[in-house]
C-alpha cells in the first residue's frame, strides 16, 4: 500500500514537470530579441596588410629640410642685385655727368621715369605669381623716387622745399598703398622709414621745429595705427623707435626748441594710452612699449622744462595711471593691463617724490616705494610689478647704505631716519614673505633676510655708539662697543633658545666669535692694559655662561 502511494506522487510529480516545460517553451524569446547573443564581426581581420590606418600618434614626423635654391634664388638674389643694379645706374649718371652728355634736368626726368618702370615691373611680376621679386622691385621705386627729388630739390635747386615735401609724401602714400595692396610689411617698414626721413631731405634755412615735431607726430600716429590695423608688429616697433631716433638727431643738428621736441615725445604717450583701449591682436606689443614711452617721456621732460613742470606732469600721470590701474583692476577683461598701467604709476610718483623732495631724502623714498612697489606686485600677482619694486627697493638701499655708513653725527638728522625707514621696511619685507609666500622659496628667502636686517642692526647699533661716545676716551669708546655686540650676541642666542630656532642661536655664537675678533685686531693694538684685562675677563665669563645655558637646555 504505501509502495501505492509512492508510485501515484511520483506521477504526479511528473505531470507537473512536463506542464512546467511545455510553458517555458510557450513563453522562450524571440530570437532576435534584445537578449539575443550579439554576432561578432570579423570583417575586420580581412582587411589587407596595406588596409590597415596608423593612428597620428604612431606616424613618423618628418623634418622640413631648407630649401636652399628658394631662399637664395627667391629671396635674396634680387635684393642683392637690386643693390648692384642701383650702384651701377649711380655709376652710370656719374660717368653720363662727367662726360657732359646729361643735364641735371635730364637726370631728374630719367629717375623718375625709371620709377614708372620700377612700378610697371613690379606689379608685372605680382601678376606672375612672384611675389617676393614683386616686393623688391616696389620698395626700389619708392627709394628712387625720393633720391631723385632729393637731387632735384638739395643738389640742382630745381625745385622748392614745399614740392618736394608734397612729392616725398607722395611716394610715403605709395608705398603704404603698395603694401596694403600686397600685404607685404617690408614695403610698409620701407614707407615708414622713408616717411620720417622726409623733413632731412629737404634743404631749409629757417627750418620750423613745430612743424617737424608735428610731421613727425603725425607719421609716427598714422603708422603706428595702421601697424595695429594690419597686425604687422615690426612695422609697430619701428614707428616708435624712428620718432625717437628722428627726434633726438633734429635736436642735435638743428638746435631745435627742446620744449616742442618734448611735446612730441608725450603725444607718443599719450596716443600709446588711448591705442590699449583697442581689441587687437597685438596688444601685447602696445602695452609692452607703454613703459619705455613713459620713460623716455620722463626724460625728455626733466632735460627740458623746469622742475616745476617736471613734476607736475609726473604728478598727472600718476593720477591718470592709478585711476586706470584701478579701472582694469576691476574690469575681468581689462586684469592682463594693470601690471603695466601700475609700473608706471609707480615710477611716476617715484619720480615727482625724487625731484621734489632733493638727494637726501631720496633713500627714503625709494625704500618706501620700493616695498609699497612690492606689496602691490603681490596682491595683484604681477611678476613685473615685483621686480620692479624689488628693483627700487635695492637702489634705495644700496644709497641709503652709502649715505649713512660713518655719516650719524645726531640723533635727529636725515641719517637717522633713514636708518629707522631702511631696519623698519626690512621687517615689513620679511612679513610680506611670511604673508604671500614664495612657494619653494620662501625659506631661503626668509633666511636671507633674517640675516640682512640682523646685519644692519648691528652696524645700526654700532654707529649710534660711536655717536653717544663721541666724547669719550678711545678706551671707553671700545669697550662700550664689543660691549653693546656682546649684548646683541647674547639676545640672539636667548632668542633662539626661547623660540628653539637653531639658526638664531649658531648666528648668536658665530656674532660672539665675532666679538671676539673685534677685540683681537682692532681693539688691542689701540687700548690700555686694563681695557684688554678688562674685555677679556668679560668675553670669557660671557662665553662661559652661554655654554652653561646650552648645557641646561640639553
Amino acid at each position: 500500500m504505501e509502495l501505492d502511494e509512492r508510485v501515484s506522487k511520483l506521477e504526479a510529480r511528473i505531470t507537473e514537470l512536463e506542464q512546467e516545460i511545455t510553458e517555458l517553451k510557450q513563453s522562450r524569446l524571440p530570437a532576435n530579441g534584445p537578449f539575443s547573443p550579439t554576432p561578432i564581426r570579423t570583417d575586420h581581420l580581412k582587411k589587407a596588410p596595406h588596409d590597415v590606418v596608423v593612428r597620428p600618434a604612431q606616424q613618423q614626423k618628418i623634418k622640413k629640410e631648407t630649401d636652399w635654391e628658394h631662399l637664395i634664388a627667391r629671396v635674396w638674389l634680387p635684393r642683392i642685385f637690386l643693390f648692384v643694379l642701383l650702384i651701377g645706374m649711380i655709376w652710370g649718371f656719374k660717368a653720363a655727368v662727367d662726360g657732359g652728355f646729361i643735364t641735371e634736368s635730364m637726370r631728374c626726368v630719367i629717375g623718375y621715369l625709371a620709377v614708372g618702370v620700377f612700378i610697371f615691373m613690379g606689379f608685372r611680376q605680382q601678376k606672375a605669381k612672384r611675389p617676393l621679386l614683386s616686393q623688391v622691385l616696389l620698395g626700389g621705386s619708392i627709394a628712387i623716387g625720393m633720391l631723385t627729388t632729393f637731387a632735384a630739390h638739395s643738389l640742382y635747386e630745381l625745385m622748392s622745399v614745399p614740392v618736394a615735401l608734397i612729392l616725398n609724401v607722395l611716394f610715403v602714400i605709395v608705398g603704404v598703398v603698395f603694401s596694403n595692396s600686397l600685404k607685404s610689411q617690408p614695403l610698409a617698414v620701407l614707407a615708414s622709414a622713408a616717411g620720417v626721413l622726409t623733413p632731412f631731405l629737404l634743404d631749409s634755412d629757417h627750418p620750423s621745429v613745430l612743424f617737424f615735431v608735428t610731421y613727425e607726430s603725425v607719421v609716427f600716429i598714422s603708422f603706428m595705427v595702421y601697424a595695429i590695423k594690419s597686425k604687422f608688429a615690426a612695422l609697430f616697433y619701428q614707428s616708435f623707435v624712428l620718432l625717437q631716433v628722428a627726434l633726438a638727431i633734429y635736436q642735435l643738428i638743428a638746435d631745435g626748441n627742446e620744449r616742442v621736441v618734448a611735446i612730441g615725445v608725450l603725444v607718443q604717450q599719450i596716443v600709446l594710452l588711448l591705442s590699449i583701449f583697442s581689441k587687437t591682436t597685438i596688444m601685447s606689443h602696445q602695452l609692452r612699449m607703454l613703459v619705455p614711452s613713459f620713460a623716455l617721456t620722463a626724460l625728455w621732460f626733466k632735460l627740458s622744462y623746469s622742475d616745476l613742470l617736471f613734476n607736475v606732469v609726473m604728478l598727472i600721470m600718476f593720477v591718470v595711471y592709478a585711476l586706470l590701474t584701478v579701472w582694469f583692476w576691476r574690469k575681468a577683461e581689462h586684469k592682463g593691463k594693470v601690471p603695466y598701467t601700475l609700473t608706471i604709476t609707480s615710477y611716476a610718483l617715484l619720480f615727482c617724490l625724487a625731484n621734489l623732495l632733493g638727494s637726501e631724502a631720496l633713500p627714503v623714498v625709494l625704500l618706501l616705494e620700493g616695498i609699497a612697489a612690492l606689496w602691490l606686485g603681490f596682491v595683484v600677482k604681477s611678476l613685473l610689478q615685483k621686480m620692479n619694486g624689488i628693483l627700487i627697493y635695492v637702489l634705495g638701499c644700496l644709497i641709503g647704505i652709502n649715505t649713512v655708513t660713518g655719516n650719524l653725527d645726531s640723533i635727529i638728522s636725515v641719517e637717522m631716519l633713514i636708518w629707522i625707514v631702511l631696519l623698519g621696511t626690512l621687517g615689513g619685507l620679511i612679513r610680506l614673505v611670511y604673508h604671500f609666500e614664495l612657494g619653494r622659496n620662501t625659506k631661503s628667502t626668509l633666511i636671507l633676510l633674517w640675516y640682512g636686517i640682523g646685519l644692519a642692526f648691528l652696524v645700526f647699533l654700532t654707529e649710534l655708539t660711536n655717536l653717544l661716545t663721541k666724547d669719550f676716551s678711545t678706551n671707553a669708546q671700545h669697550l662700550l662697543v664689543s660691549t653693546v655686540w656682546v649684548a646683541y650676541s647674547v639676545v640672539v642666542i636667548g632668542y633662539g633658545l626661547k623660540k628653539q630656532i637653531k639658526q638664531a642661536r649658531l648666528t648668536g655664537i658665530a656674532l660672539l666669535f665675532l666679538t671676539l675678533m673685534k677685540v683681537i685686531l682692532m681693539d688691542l693694538p689701540s687700548v690700555s692694559l686694563l681695557a684688554k684685562a678688562i674685555l677679556f675677563i668679560g668675553l670669557g665669563f660671557i662665553g662661559i655662561l652661554l655654554s652653561r645655558f646650552f648645557y641646561k637646555k640639553e
